[in-house]
Parts: structure tokens; sequence; C-alpha cells
């Protein structure tokens, strides 16, 4: 039997200790290297996303064209990507449309209020100046102290000019490639699925020809798990997005609150984004609810906030946890550590990856248990 060499385990040991030893540089090249292949990233998870939908389109075009047709298929690939796009595309533009006019209403009509709310200010200021009682040195001295925080502005303005232009042109740059890296990634996730079936094809036989049968087998049973419990994921996703809408819809409506529709449109489809679509979703329901009825602005913030528990501890548990094949207790503890390790990107693949993690370990036990002959618990 020929023995192994040690040479690349020592190899190995030797680049892993350099590494944690240099471990700042290795850090820099590990971040260079994420930056180098982010777009090629952006453009897998957009592939896994759309190829959910996409399988959803082809499975109805199959049903259309039940004889063999040289044409149809042919045009199946393109044709059902192309809508899927446009499927995506439509839900986000009737969200837009439907948001963004009455933000705009609500912004012209805070314009049209300002004016006469700034009249009442002043009238409201001059009535408490008066009664306080202030002598001249008091508004002298209010006044001083205004013009001497106005000058230490304006000193520090100057003083951090170079700073704060740095500041702006990082800004300008990083949006910039973050944009390049977003449009690079949509183009790559079209030829990924347009071209699915090759790419899985060649995958498979560049597995089997550099790697054992068995390990093989194993990494395309994991990959084919993976894909499933994400696709899952995101249908649980989309289901949890719409109920969570429904829900803020009827109570907006029996608690009379204005906006209900677009507000439930915009929870609905920031139910999909971690953490920061929550905070975006509420913010436009406080404003518009601040324009339309201010009085009412506390009862909506209480709704929201029982909202967002109803969510939290019960929906995204249960309708996510099931679809996903995880308990409550392992989806809280996922979003937990997702959140504080990788913050949205980490709450965001958390489940989904402890779900593939528990499936695999949950295949491991049980062959283990076979091969000690000893019956499953």
């Amino acid at each position: 039997m020929k023995e192994k060499s040690i040479y690349p385990t020592a190899v190995f040991c030797v680049v892993l200790l350099w590494a944690l030893w240099n471990y700042q540089v290795s850090l820099t090249i590990v971040s260079d290297f994420i930056d180098i292949i982010m777009p090629f990233i952006i453009g897998t998870a957009i592939a896994f996303i759309v190829n959910v939908l996409l399988e959803k389109v082809e499975f109805f075009w199959c049903g259309l064209f039940k004889r063999s047709n040289h044409v149809a298929d042919c045009l199946q690939r393109p044709i059902c990507l192309l809508v899927s796009f446009l499927l995506i595309g439509a839900v986000a533009a009737f969200v837009l449309l439907l948001v963004v006019p009455e933000i705009h209403s609500s912004l012209k009509m805070l314009a049209a209020m300002l004016p006469a709310a700034m009249s009442k200010f002043n009238v409201y200021l001059q009535q408490k100046i008066t009664s306080w009682n202030l002598s001249q040195d008091d508004i002298q001295y209010i006044q001083q102290q205004w013009l001497a925080l106005y000058r230490e502005v304006l000193s520090f303005l100057n003083n951090n000019k170079e700073t704060l232009f740095r500041g702006t042109w990082h800004a300008a740059t990083s949006f910039f490639y973050m944009t390049a890296d977003i449009v690079i990634g949509f183009v790559f996730a079209v030829y990924v699925l347009l071209e699915k079936d090759f790419l899985c094809r060649n995958i498979k036989r560049a597995l089997y020809a550099f790697c054992r049968k068995e390990n093989a087998d194993y990494v395309l049973e994991a990959a084919a798990a993976s894909k499933r419990i994400f696709s899952d994921f995101v249908a649980g996703q989309i289901m949890e997005a719409l109920i969570l809408g429904a829900l803020c819809f009827a109570g907006m409506l029996l608690l009379g609150l204005p906006y209900a529709l677009v507000t439930s449109v915009l929870v609905a489809a920031m139910a999909l984004i971690p953490i920061l679509g929550t905070f975006i979703s509420a913010g436009v329901g406080c404003f518009l609810t601040l324009v339309a009825a201010p009085d009412k602005i506390w009862w909506f913030i209480l709704f929201f906030f029982i909202l967002q528990r109803i969510e939290g501890d019960f929906l995204y548990p249960r309708i996510v946890g099931r679809a996903v094949g995880l308990s409550e207790l392992f989806v809280l503890a996922a979003i937990t550590v997702g959140g504080s390790i990788g913050g949205i990107i980490g709450i965001i693949i958390s489940v989904p990856l402890c779900s593939i993690a528990g499936h695999l370990l949950e295949q491991k036990i049980a062959l283990l248990l076979q091969k000690k002959n000893i019956q499953d618990i």
C-alpha cells in the first residue's frame, strides 16, 4: 500500500502558523481577496434567490408545452429567466409606485404646513420669553452663547476640511464600487442561471475526477440539501412577510391609523431585509402618520412595537423555522449568533446555514449509530 506523503501536511502547518503569527497581514490579504470576489459573491446570492422563482416558472412552462418541442426547449431557459426578473421587478415597482407618491405628497403637505407652524412656534417662543421675565443682560448672554457656538462650528469645519473631504470622497467611491459590484454580480447571476445545467454537470465531473467517490457523493448530497433548505427558507421568508403585512393592515384599520395600505405593503416588503428593513418601515410609517394624524403617532409606535414582537417571537421562528426544519429555539439562537458575528448578512444566512449544519450532523449521527449496530433513538 502506498504511503501518503507528509509534505502537503507539513506545508499546510507551516502556512497556518505563519498566518496566525502574522494575523494582521493575513486579515488584510483575506479582506482584499473578499473585495476582489465580492461581485461574484453577490451574483451567486442573486442567482440562488432568483433560481427559486425560476424553477417555478420553468415548471409552469413545461406544463404548457407537454409535448416534445425543440423550439420550446431552446427558449425555455431565456424566457423563463426573463419572466422571473420581470416578476421581481414588477413587485418592486408596485411597492415603489405605491409608497413613493404618498411620501412625496406628505412632504408637500408638510412644506405647506411649515410656515404656519413656524409662525405659531415664534409666537409661542415670544410668549415664553415674556413669561420668563428675562432681563436685557440675560438676553445678551444667550445671544453671546449662540454666537460662540456658531463660531466653534465654523472653526471645526474650517479645521477639518481635509478630513471631511476625505470622508465624503470615501463615501462616494464606496457607493460607486458597491454599485459596480451589484451590476457585475447581476450580470454574473444571469450567466450562471442561463448555464446552470452546464455548470452543475462540469462541477460533478470535476468532483468525481479529483476526489474519492465517497467524498464526492457526500459533497453533492450536502449541496442538494443546501439547495432544498435555502429554497424553503426563501419561501418561508416570503410567507412570513405576507402574513406580517396582512396583520399590519388589519391592525391599522382597527385602530383607525392613516395610510394603512401603504404602510402595510412597505412593512411586508421590508420584512425581507432583517433589522434595516424594520427601521425603514418604522421611519416611513411614523412620518406618514405624523403628517396625516399627529395625535395618533403614539398609537402607531405602540402598535408597530407589538407587531415586531409578534414577528420576532412567533411568526419568524414558527414559519421560517418550520420551512427549514429548525425549532424556534435554534432559529432564535442562529439569529442571535449570526447577527453578533456578521451583522445583517449574518442574520440573513445564519438560519439556512444552521439548518444545513443540523441536517448534515443528523445524517452523520445516524450513520455512526448504524455502524455501531445501535438502534436509533
